[in-house]
């Protein structure tokens, strides 16, 4: 009986172990399964991040690319827009000089403002000395132009004494725009930019300066050189740009157009030092001094004469004072033939003003001008009509 009952109990422990062994396998095959399958879960997500990270990066490349074409196209399409204008450039509003008027156009590329797209600046030169500037720019799609309403006047004026000059500021952000009258020097420097404002453009103008032109210090400016509207090389410049800020191109290109104008500055002093050389050799008489332009109230009392012997009839005089006193030979104002005097001043025309307070020289011949006949200003002083600035 005892031998059966532990024999009994052998066989269920055997059972149990059996069992017990049994599950615990299978209990290592449910880890080992879920192990793997957590595995194989982390694995995919890795890989699914990764490629969603390539498609990121691929998708940035790509908005990189479009945002560089996209530039790229603006600029093409700037281009396009500006040599359409070039080409209708009559159609738009610049001054009315009238029909028999002799006028021509020239252009520049400027910034106005942070744009990438720098404005086109269209000059309308006439004969007069005068040029009326215009900005035009496009609107955000390109598809049209959009100018200012309001003219730039720049250059030396026949009558009146009005000069004005312009430049670009030295980041490429503003127009600088000085202003002055010959006769009283007086004038003021303005900063022009622009915005655009329910599809027209806008221009804003703040003072930088006031006072006497001679006492204004220099700017730190690029000049504008203007070009023939049938050169369009920087439009093809500006068209043919691809990512590059164009503010470096134009850079390049000023410093170009600066470099070529101090060599023909050299070649044409060259060539005046020759024509001097020349009118010296010829009948000409050659002086050089230094040109000053006084009004009415000035030459009086510089001359120290009687304000009542002369009434003020709003004139202007331009003076050239003789480095010394030279031998000129003229006509008598009363017709009765050359005669010679020593002098050191010499009453220029009107429109010499343009050379105030500059050193030159000049030449002219017996027929260029007259000894005054009569009690007038500036007194005693060789009265030229016509005469040749050679340096």
């Amino acid at each position: 009986m005892n031998k059966k009952i532990i024999h009994l109990i052998s066989l269920a422990l055997c059972l149990c172990l059996a069992l017990s062994s049994c599950s615990n396998k299978e209990k290592q095959r449910v880890e080992n399964s879920r192990e793997k399958s957590q595995t194989e879960e982390t694995t995919n997500k890795d890989e699914e991040k990764e490629k969603n990270k390539d498609k990121l990066e691929k998708k940035e490349e790509a908005k990189d690319k479009k945002e560089v074409t996209d530039e790229s196209e603006d600029y093409k399409k700037a281009g396009l827009l500006y040599n359409k204008i070039l080409d209708n450039i009559d159609s738009y509003e610049f001054s009315d000089m009238g029909e028999d008027a002799e006028i021509t156009y020239t252009y520049d590329l400027v910034y106005t403002r942070s744009s990438d797209i720098p404005d086109l600046l269209v000059a309308q030169n006439t004969e007069y000395g005068l040029s009326y500037l215009k900005i035009f720019s496009p609107n955000d799609d390109f598809t049209k132009e959009i100018s200012a309403d309001e003219i730039i006047t720049i250059g030396v004026a026949s009558a009146g004494g009005f000069r004005g000059v312009i430049s670009q500021n030295a980041d490429f952000t503003s127009l600088l725009y000085t202003t002055f009258l010959s006769g009283t020097g007086e004038g003021k420097e303005e900063e022009i930019t622009t915005y655009i404002k329910d599809d027209s453009l806008k221009i804003n103008r703040d003072i930088l300066w006031e006072g006497n032109i001679s006492d204004k210090a220099k700017d730190e400016a690029h000049m504008i050189y203007f070009s023939d509207i049938d050169d369009r090389e920087k439009i093809e410049s500006l068209a043919s740009n691809k990512n590059e800020d164009f503010r470096k191109v134009l850079s390049e290109i000023k410093k170009k157009e600066e470099a070529d104008n101090n060599e023909d500055s050299a070649i044409k002093e060259e060539d005046i030092q020759s024509s001097s050389q020349e009118q010296v050799d010829s009948d000409q008489t050659v002086v050089s001094g230094v040109v000053r332009v006084f009004n009415h109230d000035e030459m009086i009392e510089y001359q120290d004469i009687n304000p009542e012997l002369l009434p003020d009839m709003g004139e202007i005089y331009v003076v050239l004072f003789a480095d010394e006193a030279v031998d000129i030979t003229l006509l008598t104002g009363a017709g009765d033939g050359y005669h010679t005097n020593i002098s050191d001043m010499i009453s220029l025309p009107t429109d010499m003003d343009i050379y105030q307070d500059q050193h030159i020289t000049i030449s002219f011949g017996p027929d260029d001008g007259h000894w005054q006949s009569d009690f007038s200003l500036p007194i005693n002083a060789a009265r030229m009509r016509n005469v040749n600035v050679i340096e």
